[in-house]
């Protein structure tokens, strides 16, 4: 098997460059037939980390991939390639919860397994649920859009149920936006803490009753041994 088929040397030492530079590894797009081969490795940041990678370090990234490859045949072979290194594009599909936790923030349009559409922004992703808010933006003649009737603002939508998402490009973010992340990010963890609380709870309660069931129970056995 070739490199280009294996991938797992390429795939470590583009690791062990990119954790250098704060960068990941997000995918690896290999192309190959009617010429040189192409490799396409897309970067981006850690999943926790919001805004976009910084240019002058996946830059730097690429050059010493680049002398990697050169030094040693085994992380693509001895045949010339085409490296190219790139960060994700707007029109990237979300699909995985890390594209979610890196969109935090972002303006997007989704669709539900259920054809419903919305615009809205991802504020929070609590493990594999979205928390949104609603923006339906704008008509033609610049006014703003209102919500149906009876349509929340703030809704919750499991990634499992979401069958199509992307960003929608923006160029005038909300002025309170790193406020709204803050407030979203305090709610979810408040939101996970009452939840442990509550398991606790009903953990004590399934305790106490265990114990008085049992007390119950050796009550005959005593009154038992007394009569004998």
């Amino acid at each position: 098997m070739s490199a280009l088929d294996d991938q797992t040397i390429l795939r470590e030492t583009a690791t062990r460059v990119l954790d250098a530079h704060g960068l990941v590894l997000e995918d690896v797009e290999i192309r190959q037939g009617g010429g040189m081969p192409q490799v396409r490795l897309i970067v981006d940041l850690p999943e926790d980390q919001l805004g976009s990678a910084d240019l002058d370090a996946v830059a730097e990234a690429s050059r010493e991939l680049s002398e990697a490859v050169d030094a040693d045949d085994a992380v693509l072979g001895s045949a010339p390639v085409l490296l190219e290194v790139t960060t994700p594009g707007v029109e990237r599909e979300l699909t995985a919860p890390r594209h979610f936790r890196r969109s935090r923030g972002r303006l997007l349009i989704l669709t539900a397994a259920d054809g419903t559409a919305f615009r809205a922004r991802l504020l929070a992703v609590d493990g594999e649920e979205l928390h949104l808010r609603q923006e339906p933006g704008r008509d033609d003649r610049g006014r703003p859009v209102k919500l149906p009737a009876g349509t929340t603002e703030h809704l919750r939508l499991p990634i499992a149920e979401v069958t199509g998402a992307r960003v929608e490009v923006e160029f005038d973010p909300p002025e309170d936006l790193a406020q709204l992340l803050a407030d979203a990010e305090s709610a979810t963890a408040a939101g996970a803490a009452a939840a442990i609380g509550d398991e606790a709870a009903d953990d004590e309660t399934t305790t106490d009753d265990a114990t008085t069931t049992n007390d119950a129970t050796a009550a005959p056995g005593a009154d038992a041994q007394k009569e004998s």
